[in-house]
Parts: structure tokens; C-alpha cells; sequence
């Protein structure tokens, strides 16, 4: 973390909490789930769908910041669990998740922008666009809309071992894929659309979404949850 953004962090009284890995299970070849036992920090926050926290992976003497999606919530046990995707390479979460046990110990912070709520009234529908990144917000967001709203959900990438929790799926293989599977899905005047993928992505569907399906830019959510050749996220000094 730079100088700067520490002085924002503690300006803005973000919370840090302390977070204990009581649980590591495999989902396919290439995601791990890691529960953490965090009593304090569910006791004090609401998590609502795409709550996200800023974990610090401690690596020899400093910690990294990486962004990761709360999921799983289980408040009577006081925990909550993250997905990881097991990238190919030596990133320190990848390689912190693979070595993690039950017992190991890390901190997070929260502090981020407004969490997802579905309007009153709602929306004749849901677009959801992303990756294995994302899903688990996506699937919160999911388990979240009446059952009266209809989803459609496009997702890119490998998905070994994932499972989405509703609506019509939409699997492509390859980003390239992304832009003809939303041009299938017609018009979708007076919908919402929840984007959040790699960020040169994102910008791109966020165009198509506004432009080819009919979406209102003020309906419109987007964000780039990762960009490609770069590490998201900065060192504790």
C-alpha cells in the first residue's frame, strides 16, 4: 500500500479485522475455498451481495493487498468464505492460498463502494457479466433477486468446478466469445446490468450493453475486477 492511500485508509477509520482460516476445500483443479472465522468483523458489518474486503497477504515481513468477495456467510458460526482462482504463476495470494491451513492468521480491511440492493420498483430484469472472479458476487447477487425478476448471466473463462446459482447461463470459452453471446440475447430495454470482469473487458461489454441492447447508462454497473499483466492490489509497508 502506498503512503497515500494508508493516510486515506486511516482518515476514512476503514476497520481492519483479524481473520483465522478454519476450513480449506478444492472446488475442481483450479479454485480453492477458504473459509475464515471472523466473529468481529461479521458482529460489526453487514454483507450484502458483491460485499468485498481488502485481505493483506502476509509475505516475508510485508503485506500485499488483494481484493476478494465475502460468500457464504454464516453468521451463527461467525464466518465467511472466499474463492480463490489457482492462476497459473507465483502471484502471493495463489501462492498463499495453496499453502493454507486451518489456523493461519491475516487482516482485512473494509472499504469499498456501495454494495449491490435491488430498487424499488424492480428492474424488468438482470444482466450479470463476468468471469470465475466474480461468480461468487454473481451468485450472491443471484440468490438475492425475487423470484419475480428474471437473470441472465454471461461468464468467460474456465470454469472447472463452478456452479452458478440461477437464471440463463451463458458460457464462453474465450473473452473474444463475450461480445456475439450478448448480441443473442436481443434487445433488454428496461433491465439492469451488473458487469465486472477483466477491465479492458468490462469497458468493451459496457459499450454493447448500452449501445446493442438497449440499456441505460445510469442502469448500468461496471467495474474492472482485474487487469491482464498486471497484479491488482499493492504492498504494506
Amino acid at each position: 500500500m502506498s503512503r497515500f492511500e494508508k493516510i486515506v485508509l486511516n482518515a476514512l477509520r476503514a476497520p481492519t479485522y483479524r481473520l483465522e482460516v478454519s476450513k480449506v476445500d478444492d472446488v475442481g483443479s483450479r479454485y480453492r475455498s477458504i473459509r475464515f472465522s471472523a466473529p468481529e468483523l461479521l458482529a460489526a458489518q453487514e454483507t450484502p451481495p458483491t460485499f468485498w474486503l481488502r485481505l493483506w497477504i502476509p509475505v516475508d515481513g510485508e503485506e500485499y493487498q488483494r481484493a476478494y468477495t465475502v460468500t457464504e456467510v454464516r453468521r451463527d458460526e461467525g464466518t465467511f468464505a472466499c474463492l480463490f482462482k489457482l492462476h497459473d504463476g507465483d502471484g502471493v495470494a495463489v501462492e498463499w492460498a495453496r499453502a493454507a491451513e486451518p489456523g493461519q492468521a491475516l487482516r482485512a480491511t473494509v472499504y469499498g463502494p456501495k454494495r449491490f440492493a435491488v430498487p424499488a420498483p424492480a428492474p424488468a430484469g438482470y444482466l450479470l457479466v463476468g468471469d470465475p472472479c466474480s461468480l461468487p458476487a454473481i451468485n450472491d447477487i443471484l440468490r438475492t433477486l425475487p423470484d419475480s425478476v428474471p437473470a441472465k448471466v454471461v461468464l468467460v473463462e474456465d470454469h472447472d468446478g463452478l456452479s452458478v446459482a440461477g437464471g440463463e447461463v451463458h458460457w464462453c470459452a474465450t473473452p473474444a466469445e463475450v461480445t456475439a453471446a450478448l448480441g443473442e440475447l436481443g434487445r433488454l430495454e428496461g433491465w439492469h446490468a451488473w458487469v465486472a470482469t477483466e477491465s479492458g473487458l468490462t469497458r468493451e461489454v459496457r459499450g454493447v450493453v448500452q449501445e446493442a441492447l438497449g440499456v441505460r447508462k445510469q442502469d448500468i454497473t461496471a467495474q474492472g475486477y482485474w487487469t491482464r499483466g498486471r497484479a491488482m492490489g499493492r504492498a504494506r509497508r
